[in-house]
């Protein structure tokens, strides 16, 4: 006949406290740099599939750093300043061409 063991049960504060392990998460735009892949399926989201290319090539031709040479830390705060603009400069060209036509 076998015998089950039996766990032994430790007070709450004689139970040693693990420490956290750092969160290495991908694909949360702190990976720098970022897979083209999830560029794309980032722009795909917001409907901007056709910016994605245009986007992950300027950085990418920049080393993602910025002009004076500071390395980028979050591409995904680039890419909403991106789409940002873009939707501006679309709108600008909208108007522009409205207002040539009266």
């Amino acid at each position: 006949m076998l015998f089950k063991r039996k766990a032994k049960r430790v007070a709450a504060e004689c139970r040693p406290v693990p420490k956290p392990e750092p969160i290495h998460q991908k694909g949360f735009g702190t990976e720098m740099p970022p897979q083209k892949q999830l560029v794309e399926i980032y722009f795909d989201q917001r409907e901007m599939s056709k910016q994605a290319a245009t986007f992950y090539n300027f950085y990418e031709t920049n080393n993602w750093s910025s002009s004076k040479g500071t390395p980028y830390r979050n591409w995904k705060l680039l890419a909403v300043d991106w789409i940002f603009n873009y939707i501006q400069e679309q709108k600008l060209k909208r108007r522009l061409r409205e207002n040539a036509l009266l």
